[in-house]
């Protein structure tokens, strides 16, 4: 995401604050996933844009 706005993959909010993160994606490790505060809250799934896999 160098380069890019970062958004929740959940719902699609941009990421500014501290609180929020971005991972790579946990199944191929080649995805680039972004959590906004409330959705990690929430337990909101989110899916990988390389593989697909959905996660809590």
């Amino acid at each position: 995401m160098i380069g890019q706005e970062k958004i929740c993959s959940s719902c699609g909010v941009r990421l500014v604050r501290k609180t929020e993160t971005t991972f790579l994606c946990p199944n191929c490790g080649k995805g680039m996933i972004g959590r906004c505060m409330n959705c990690r809250d929430q337990s909101v799934h989110y899916k990988c844009p390389e593989c697909g896999f959905v996660g809590p």
